[in-house]
């Protein structure tokens, strides 16, 4: 490979090269000059390590263990969004968001090996109990996160609101969820940025999926989708770590990612992001109560 000297400085010079570079790809004066940027920048420095992040679950993935059968099964009907193919994007997309169902159907594997998972419950102080179960539905919203937000690389991908409320076809939010969209600015504030809101199919499931941006590299998501398999965190007899205007919220962390998870009668919402737990069950108590109220609404 060529050396390339970065004289533009810009971050969005370097980003491209960070998959090259985490495998040592690049000539060893690409390689320092990325690396002289990335001392200097926090934004890129954290993308890179989320990077590392998950070639390492992959790498450890891959070597350690056997593909369920269910995962034979799930790559058969591989991700996919409703407005164009996942996969004729290219294909280390497609390698990347095969690796995304690999990590998430392992982990799951893993996940059984232990009946309970006992960890500190944030606020009411006491433990919580989390099931195995509940750690399935939970990684409900994060296989949707990691598909569009981080795989397809969505989060780069500004989209005004103007243009979400005229786009068309199976992709758009339309006008049951188009609404949501300066609600959940609102409630954020100045902090986070949405860059972009549609629908689109993971697996056998139907999202709704908000993606929000803000300082320091944090990426977030909302994540909605219809119950479906008895999915329930009441019927699985999770504990709520706690209630936010009446709406309880169960959270977890999984594959280095906070999850926060809440439900209505026929839906299930999720916030999950690259924060740390008690950062992203924070915005999810923000939130939970427009959303679950905009989602009671629909059912009525």
């Amino acid at each position: 490979m060529n050396v390339r000297n970065f004289n533009d400085r810009s971050c969005e010079r370097y980003r491209p090269y960070f998959d090259a570079y985490l495998d040592h790809e690049l000539p060893v004066e690409t390689q320092q000059d990325i690396q002289q940027h990335v001392v200097s920048c926090q934004d890129c420095a954290r993308i890179l390590e989320s990077r590392g992040q998950i070639k390492q679950l992959v790498r450890n993935v891959v070597t350690r263990e056997e593909a369920p059968i269910e995962l034979v099964e799930a790559l058969r009907g591989p991700f996919q969004t409703e407005s164009r193919s996942f996969f004729a994007h290219d294909t280390a997309g497609w390698m990347m968001a095969a690796a995304a169902v690999v990590i998430l159907a392992i982990g799951g594997v893993a996940v059984l090996q232990w009946d309970r998972i006992v960890q500190p419950s944030p606020g009411v102080g006491v433990f919580q109990s989390v099931s195995a179960r509940v750690k399935e539905i939970l990684r409900v919203g994060l296989a949707d996160h990691l598909h569009c937000a981080i795989v397809s690389e969505r989060w780069k991908q500004f989209v005004s609101l103007g243009e979400m409320k005229t786009a068309e076809g199976s992709s758009a939010l339309g006008t049951e969820f188009i609404e949501l969209v300066p609600a959940v600015a609102s409630t954020l504030g100045t902090d986070y940025t949405v860059v972009g809101g549609h629908r689109c199919t993971a697996g056998d499931r139907k999202y709704i999926h908000l993606i929000m941006t803000g300082s320091k590299g944090a990426i977030l998501s909302l994540v909605i989708t219809e119950k479906k398999h008895g999915d329930s965190f009441t019927q699985a007899n999770a504990v709520s770590v706690m209630k936010a205007s009446g709406v309880d919220i169960y959270q977890d962390q999984q594959e280095g990612m906070g999850i926060a998870g809440f439900e209505s009668e026929r839906y299930l919402a999720y916030v999950v992001s690259n924060l740390d737990r008690d950062a992203n069950l924070n915005i999810a108590s923000s939130l939970a109560p427009i959303v679950y109220g905009h989602l009671h609404r629909l059912e009525l």
